[in-house]
């Protein structure tokens, strides 16, 4: 079924909230979403802390946390008038696998520059590994997913980590890098995969969940009653449970 035939289905296009505060996923999924749906106006950030929820597999961890930061959204949007909510809501999660270990935000600078040379030092590609979660308020349904990119680095001279750590923004990025920064452009090698996926915002599956959403509402006779349970499916765990593990964090970092 393709975007533009589901759409038609709908009166009006969907209304999709970023879960997210951050410029990059923003900026991405602002030229994303496919026909059928706008992005809501406004942003909201969830406020959980990510580290209490661990998974062994990294693709299951960023589907936990994804799903965690829906069912908080859904609950922060719970009281407010069903005019002034959005339709779908969507959240991202991404870690860094290098040689088999998930790496998140550095937690300092020190750290934020090991592991931005680490790539080139030895040879090994960051494995970009990013969760989504839809979820569609008016049904209580959620569709997740899980995609991947493989990034290969040149090694990152001294002053160019430096630099990149001087500037702010690698330190608030899974595996300390922003691959769009034109100051490690020249010490980017091959890549699998899409440049959004590294990015922490996979344009493709991003608009494979999307229009199941959307399908699914076209074809839904009667909608389901809102369910505060949802989002969490593919984790293996309810989201109210996520909800209740993740505590809400005093850091202000960007999601």
């Amino acid at each position: 079924l393709s975007c533009s035939a589901t759409a038609t289905a709908m009166a009006a296009p969907l209304a999709v909230m970023l879960g997210s505060s951050s410029k990059w996923r923003a900026a991405l999924i602002r030229d994303a979403l496919p026909a059928g749906f706008q992005l809501h106006a406004e942003q909201l950030s969830p406020d959980i802390d990510e580290k209490a929820i661990r998974r062994e597999d990294p693709a299951e961890m960023v589907v936990a946390i994804a799903a965690a930061k829906a069912a908080r959204l859904q609950q922060v949007l719970a009281d407010r008038p069903a005019d002034q909510r959005p339709d779908l809501l969507l959240c991202a999660d991404q870690v860094i696998v290098f040689d088999g270990v998930a790496r998140e935000k550095p937690v300092d600078a020190v750290q934020c520059k090991e592991h931005l040379q680490s790539y080139g030092l030895h040879g090994k590609p960051a494995e970009c590994t990013s969760g989504l979660v839809v979820l569609d308020l008016a049904t209580g349904k959620s569709y997740s997913g899980v995609d991947v990119a493989v990034q290969h680095f040149k090694l990152v001279p001294n002053e160019v980590a430096d630099a990149l750590i001087a500037k702010g923004d690698i330190m608030y990025c899974a595996g300390s890098f922003v691959a769009e920064d034109p100051l490690l452009a020249p010490y980017l090698g091959e890549r699998e995969g899409e440049i959004e996926s590294v990015q922490g915002m996979p344009v493709a599956l991003t608009g494979r969940l999307l229009v199941q959403a959307l399908h699914d509402r076209a074809n839904s006779a009667a909608p389901a009653a809102p369910a505060a349970a949802a989002a969490a499916a593919a984790a293996g765990t309810s989201a109210a449970a996520l909800a209740d593990e993740a505590v809400p964090s005093a850091r202000d970092d960007p999601t």
